[in-house]
């Protein structure tokens, strides 16, 4: 009897590890459950100038929320490296300056860009950028709002985006297409007047040589006449 007993004992002590042991893991689940997660994260994008671009983003509430909200945000810019001569001369113009500088607000978290609300539990919104330029690159926040009957949760998810500058070519010059029909050298007016010139004293000179033939012709013939 007493074998028995134990071995009841000994049964009921392990139905009761194996239910705790069950409750724990349905705990676990519901409790993973009830956590809200992203269905769709946004990725980082290196693009050129001039595309256009969009990051996803997408969210799943654990339990039914009172409303779901996302927003996007540009967090900051990149920062261009500094040379130590540059940090040099800052640290210098920093002793010297007298006049007090605001210190940046810590309130201020970037510039916000988009705001999409839902009731339900799933939420998706796509960033979309048109024609990039360098002045979008930087770093770009997805923020959801889970809202339950007095209580907020906020999930973030981040995504860098990289824009190459596109190489400008130069125009290209057009050239006359003077060098086509014409070939020969010109010459000036300079040295035209010259030829003109030369042409008038050889058409000069052969005129006077002419009449001198003449004339000598004539005394000839009238020498020979007298005879």
């Amino acid at each position: 009897m007493r074998d028995l007993l134990r071995h009841m004992e000994t049964m009921w002590t392990l139905h009761d590890s194996v239910g705790l042991v069950f409750f724990s893991c349905l705990s676990i689940q519901i409790g993973f459950s009830l956590q809200g997660r992203f269905t769709d994260l946004p990725s980082n994008i290196t693009a050129r100038e001039g595309q256009n671009i969009e990051m996803a983003c997408a969210f799943q509430s654990g339990i039914s929320s009172v409303y779901l909200e996302i927003q996007w945000w540009f967090i900051r810019t990149p920062e261009e490296p500094r040379t130590s001569e540059e940090e040099e001369e800052e640290s210098e113009e920093e002793e010297t300056e007298m006049e007090l500088i605001p210190e940046p607000d810590p309130d201020d978290e970037g510039t916000k860009i988009s705001t999409v609300k839902v009731q339900g539990n799933d939420i998706s919104h796509k960033l979309q950028i048109a024609r990039v330029s360098k002045s979008d690159e930087g770093l770009y926040e997805c923020r959801v709002t889970d809202a339950n009957y007095g209580e907020l949760k906020e999930y973030k998810a981040q995504a860098y985006l990289k824009v190459n500058a596109t190489v400008r070519r130069g125009l290209i010059k057009k050239t006359s297409p003077l060098h086509l029909t014409n070939k020969k050298p010109r010459k000036s007016s300079s040295a035209l007047g010259q030829d003109s010139n030369g042409m008038n004293s050889d058409q000069h000179s052969q005129s006077s040589s002419t009449s001198q033939a003449s004339q000598s012709k004539t005394v000839k013939h009238n020498a020979g006449s007298g005879k």
